[in-house]
């Protein structure tokens, strides 16, 4: 079921042009640099995008110039069988970036001074999916939902962003973790309570 809809989900996602992510990434900047806990926060984590993803490298340089600390995820090589992510720090258009193997371009891993996502502020997290409860579907390797499993990324606001072709229904599983908020080019979705 999951991933008959995470393909669905992708279809609508690649059947955009370019032209209309690039339109549609740029509004989710500009709500993105409106959006008050944004704002506040000091130590923000992005995702370099995927082509077909909201564009998130001018959200970066938008984050840079007003002078908060950029990090990216990096695959914890260290610890490979359980799959983790760390985040290191990142300086558009001065960080060394190489492709990860899934070919995602990543800052070079320097072991101690990468952080976990317990330690941001704000993680704009990447989805292919996501319900009006702002539940997640993502690419399927669980690698958000371990670095967020436990109870202490409550102080790190987790915030998706998507395009609103994205929004579907479905019923989340046990593990994922559910994001604060989505953003999308119609707006801000917040959490609802399920409870």
């Amino acid at each position: 079921m999951a991933s008959r809809l995470r393909q669905q989900l992708r279809k609508s996602r690649q059947s955009l042009t370019s032209k209309q992510r690039n339109q549609m990434s740029a509004v989710i900047t500009g709500e993105l640099a409106r959006y008050r806990p944004f704002q506040r926060a000091r130590r923000v984590a992005f995702y370099y995008p995927t082509e077909e993803e909201v564009d998130t490298r001018p959200a970066m340089t938008m984050a840079a110039e007003t002078g908060k600390e950029i990090y990216l995820p990096v695959i914890n090589t260290a610890r490979w069988r359980q799959a983790t992510l760390l985040f290191q720090r990142y300086q558009p258009g001065q960080s060394e970036l190489k492709a990860n193997r899934f070919g995602i371009p990543e800052p070079v891993h320097r072991p101690g001074e990468s952080i976990r996502g317990q330690e941001m502020d704000l993680v704009c997290v990447p989805l292919v999916g996501f319900n009006a409860a702002c539940d997640r579907i993502g690419m399927g390797g669980g690698y958000y939902d371990r670095a967020f499993a436990t109870p202490s990324w409550r102080g790190t606001w987790l915030l998706g962003l998507a395009f609103s072709c994205q929004q579907a229904e479905f019923e989340p599983r046990p593990h994922d973790v559910r994001l604060n908020v989505v953003l999308t080019e119609k707006g801000i979705i917040n959490r609802k309570s399920t409870a």
